[in-house]
């Protein structure tokens, strides 16, 4: 089976690492999600070094940088944005809803900081990949996976939004903007929901949901089998796969890049009950057809059937404005990263 992995993450500096981990999954195209609002103001550029190393196979999200001597507003995130598009990007990468950044920014996403970014993301039918939310039990000490609390994941505490409050503001936008292509990473945080998943999904053409794994996704799944695959006949067309996978063989909730891609697969595309790790059900058994669409035909469908090249030009100007703006430290690493390009 043909696949691209829409989702994927440069998360320790390793770009030949990550080519290594598409290519041990065989993958024939990859998306590379840049978040450098989790902590490192280089990552949009890195991930953009992967398109560099793989221009025909690497699709590359970027990322808004958050720095403390630049103020989020209005015209400085569009300004971003331009520059990310002139830059050879293949689409925005957004985790700013995400509780635990949402905590630290306090951006509203349907305030003004965001408001012509996605005037211009709806203009230029940008693909845009969108974390909003987290499970819902990650809201409760009680209910919150050992994970999500050793993560900081747990949103309990001040400065948290309820979960309820990010998808006022997500749809919010999605008002506003009704043309957005927009994908939902983690099917929007809706496997306990399917009606709001439908929906949502009901009210906006261009909006889809992508089926990268959080850690009660797939259980949901395998849980009402007959019910998701009713769900996955109606939304063929509106679902992609993504594994969220990094530059390392390990992970934090299925402990390996492969035990997450064993898990999806044969939850979606098989029909006979299987055990992964401690996890055990009966697949979906979904139809070709349907794999085909989700594992390779809707991301294509969505971005384009090959990546943009990186531009020269447009890579210069987004140095010349971040690397300013950049501790010492920072600049220097940026400066030898660009010597790459």
């Amino acid at each position: 089976m043909r696949m691209i992995d829409s989702h994927t993450h440069l998360d320790n500096h390793r770009p030949e690492k990550l080519l290594e981990m598409v290519d041990h999954f065989h993958y024939e195209k990859f998306g590379v999600m840049a978040i450098p609002c989790n902590g490192d103001p280089l990552n949009t550029l890195e991930c953009l070094l992967v398109k560099k190393l793989a221009p025909e196979r690497a699709y590359v999200f970027g990322g808004m940088v958050y720095l403390p001597n630049l103020e989020p507003t209005a015209q400085s995130h569009e300004h971003q944005l331009r520059l990310m598009l002139d830059a050879g990007f293949d689409g925005w990468k957004l985790l700013e809803s995400k509780p635990s950044v949402y905590r630290r920014l306090q951006l509203p996403l349907d305030g003004a900081a965001f408001s012509r970014a996605f005037a211009l993301a709806e203009e230029a039918q940008l693909a845009v990949t969108w974390h909003a939310g987290d499970p819902a039990t990650f809201w409760s000490a009680e209910t919150a996976p050992r994970f999500a609390v050793e993560n900081h994941w747990l949103c309990v505490g001040e400065g948290f939004p309820s979960l309820p409050q990010i998808y006022r503001e997500v749809e919010n936008v999605l008002a506003r903007h009704p043309k957005l292509c927009a994908s939902m990473a983690h099917l929007y945080f809706t496997s306990d929901d399917r009606a709001h998943a439908e929906r949502v999904l009901d009210a906006y053409e261009n909006l889809w949901f992508d089926l990268t794994p959080g850690s009660e996704m797939y259980h949901d799944f395998l849980a009402d089998r007959e019910g998701w695959r009713a769900f996955f006949d109606r939304y063929q067309d509106k679902l992609v796969f993504g594994s969220d996978m990094v530059d390392d063989e390990g992970d934090v909730v299925f402990s390996s890049q492969d035990s997450i891609v064993d898990f999806v697969v044969k939850t979606l595309a098989g029909g006979e009950p299987f055990r992964v790790q401690d996890v055990s059900g009966t697949g979906l058994g979904l139809s070709e057809q349907i794999l085909g669409k989700i594992f390779r035909e809707n991301f294509l469908r969505r971005v384009g059937p090959a990546p943009k090249p990186v531009d020269p030009a447009g890579l210069n100007a987004y140095a010349e404005w971040l690397l300013p703006l950049l501790p010492a430290e920072d600049r220097a690493r940026a400066e030898r990263m660009l010597e790459r390009f």
